[in-house]
């Protein structure tokens, strides 16, 4: 009996919350063509058929709302009373199944007086392919705050977020550049600073500790990218300064003083560069192999005698080596993609799409950290005709950077300052056959406006997952305070 009743109030509580969040259509009274300004902006984008539902706010006065989501056989509808709509999981889901490959129309309406007023409908198309389903990245304040941060995880599919590894678990010491082989879960680094240093390799289930700072390298790897292969990864060596100015919109700096690009063999625990990735006269840094492995890239200036106080001198360009990954070596002769003396433009973060057809890479004025410069935008290259245009249809008047490929070379992301010039925030964007871009939109949240307001930290390094992340973070906290860790050997 006890059974049957418990049954009975489970369907009942199920029935009650489909009712309440498919609300009954409402008598439109007046049509306008006027748009109702909401946050985030979701008119125009294209989004993946597996996206959490794009549940968003109207901006205008508070009053009493309706929402109709149409697809081309079903609808769903939304009251709100507080100007927030929080579309249902499972219906949407099923909304954007059915409407794979077409487009959706959302239509706000608004109680008055006069009954219900329908305002402009927005429109949103629902790409037939899927997104990788997670995303890890760092949650870090933007300016000098290392007490607190943090590498986490967000399921695209719904609204659930998990840390990887947060740095309360090594005293508070700081944590960066988590990177990911192939986009694997299962394969990873991430570096730990200050108080517990080292390197966490985490591999198959298995956590190691590795010193990566060598007597010939000068220094801990920093910016890592993994060969295909699995074997390798390609790191820059940086001494990193921060200056902060009260002159300049970008408030502060960071750049180098020095850097040089080594690869890793992470079999042999070995560490093995050439003459051309560590001169002595030039800063080398942000590298990457291509998808095939058989090419690395990296970014290179002429070094800067105070460059502090010149840091308008230090523009990068970008380069191409050969590599055997058999042989483990380097090739001898560069290739220059972009040339910064002939450009006047700087250029950071190649990133190539796993198909080799397209790199996208960020260009600005100078530098080469562009989450502070207002100016940073982000470019395509099409690798197969060497030419180079800017993504419209994705930069802003603010920082423009920090990007990642999706396992089908089509949905990027990338972080952005648009929403108010202090906080890097991840978007998402749709790449066609042809390197266009579609209009960006910003990552779901349950409760958006509220979410974002509220949410004083910045996105770092946004990287695209095939799927999540199980590790313990106990476990990698131990091995990071209580090990000595593997030294890695140079081989000269």
């Amino acid at each position: 009996m006890k059974k049957n009743c418990f049954k009975y109030i489970v369907s009942l509580i199920i029935f009650i919350q489909l009712l309440a969040c498919s609300q009954a259509k409402v008598d439109i009274v007046k049509e306008t063509d006027e748009p109702l300004a909401v946050f985030p902006d979701y008119d125009g984008v294209t989004i993946p058929v597996n996206i959490a539902p794009l549940n968003f706010s109207v901006t205008a006065e508070a009053g009493d709302y309706q929402l109709c989501i149409r697809g081309t056989d079903s609808e769903i509808n939304v009251h709100s009373e507080d100007n927030s709509f929080d579309i249902p999981l499972k219906t949407w889901r099923k909304l954007l199944s059915e409407n794979a490959g077409q487009e959706i129309s959302m239509r706000i309406a608004k109680k008055t007086t006069e009954g219900w007023v329908a305002y402009r409908e927005m429109h949103v198309k629902v790409s037939a392919e899927s997104i990788d389903p997670y995303l890890a990245y760092r949650l870090i304040p933007p300016y000098e705050q290392w007490n607190r941060m943090g590498i986490y995880q967000r399921n695209l599919e719904s609204f659930e977020e998990s840390p990887i590894f947060e740095n309360k678990m090594t005293d508070f010491g700081c944590v960066n550049c988590h990177t990911f082989n192939q986009r694997s879960p299962e394969k990873m680094v991430f570096h730990s600073r200050a108080k517990a240093p080292g390197t966490a390799y985490i591999h198959d289930g298995i956590i190691e500790k590795i010193n990566t700072r060598t007597e010939e390298t000068k220094g801990n790897m920093q910016y890592t990218y993994w060969h295909p292969s699995g074997r390798f990864i390609v790191a820059s060596v940086n001494s990193t300064w921060e200056s902060y100015y009260y002159h300049s919109n970008d408030r502060v700096e960071v750049f180098d003083t020095e850097s040089d690009v080594f690869v890793y063999d992470m079999e042999r625990n070995e560490v093995f560069g050439s003459e051309l990735l560590s001169s002595p006269a030039a800063y080398e840094t942000f590298p990457t192999f291509s998808p095939d492995g058989k090419s690395l890239y990296y970014c290179t200036a002429d070094a800067v005698d105070s460059v502090a106080y010149h840091i308008e001198q230090l523009q990068y360009s970008l380069c191409r080596v050969d590599f055997d990954a058999e042989t483990r070596t380097i090739g001898t002769v560069v290739d220059t993609l972009f040339n910064a003396k002939t450009t006047g433009m700087s250029v950071s973060h190649p990133r190539i799409s796993p198909d080799g057809r397209w790199m996208v890479v960020c260009l600005m004025k100078y530098g080469n950290f562009p989450a502070t410069k207002k100016d940073a935008d982000l470019y395509i290259i099409d690798l197969t005709l060497g030419q180079m245009q800017p993504l419209e249809e994705v930069n802003s008047d603010r920082a423009d950077a920090y990007h990642s490929w999706g396992s089908n070379s089509h949905w990027m992301v990338f972080s952005s300052r648009r929403i108010d010039g202090y906080y890097s925030r991840p978007y998402i964007t749709y790449i066609d056959d042809q390197g266009k871009a579609s209009k960006p939109f910003l990552l779901p949240q349950r409760k958006p406006a509220k979410f974002y307001n509220d949410q004083m930290m910045s996105y770092n390094l946004p990287e695209l997952l095939s799927g999540k992340v199980k590790v313990n973070q106990r476990k990698i906290a131990l091995t990071l305070k209580n090990t000595d860790g593997q030294n890695m050997k140079f081989r000269r």
